[in-house]
């Protein structure tokens, strides 16, 4: 009789420290995936954020405005431009 108690005390013990266990490895789980929720959220803020500034430097209003003040640079008068086709096109 002795010997059954003292086996289902030290099931009761081994039963007991796994549950704690359990426990203990499912909070740093939860707490990881909060985590990785966050990082989540964080980068597609950050990744909205560069689209719009993509967009804002692809406009070309933008662009030419960055071209006249930083560059210099003018648009070409009609004279200037010259149209050139493939010979395969008649005109």
């Amino acid at each position: 009789m002795i010997k059954l108690n003292i086996l289902l005390v030290s099931i009761l013990i081994f039963s007991g420290l796994a549950a704690v266990t359990a426990q203990h490895e499912t909070r740093k789980l939860v707490i990881s995936l909060e985590k990785e929720h966050n990082l989540t959220d964080q980068l597609a803020i950050e990744r909205n954020q560069l689209l719009i500034e993509q967009r804002t430097w692809a406009m070309p209003g933008y662009v030419e405005k960055i071209a006249k003040s930083k560059l210099n640079m003018v648009a070409p008068s009609s004279n200037h431009i010259t149209v050139i086709t493939p010979d395969h096109v008649v005109n």
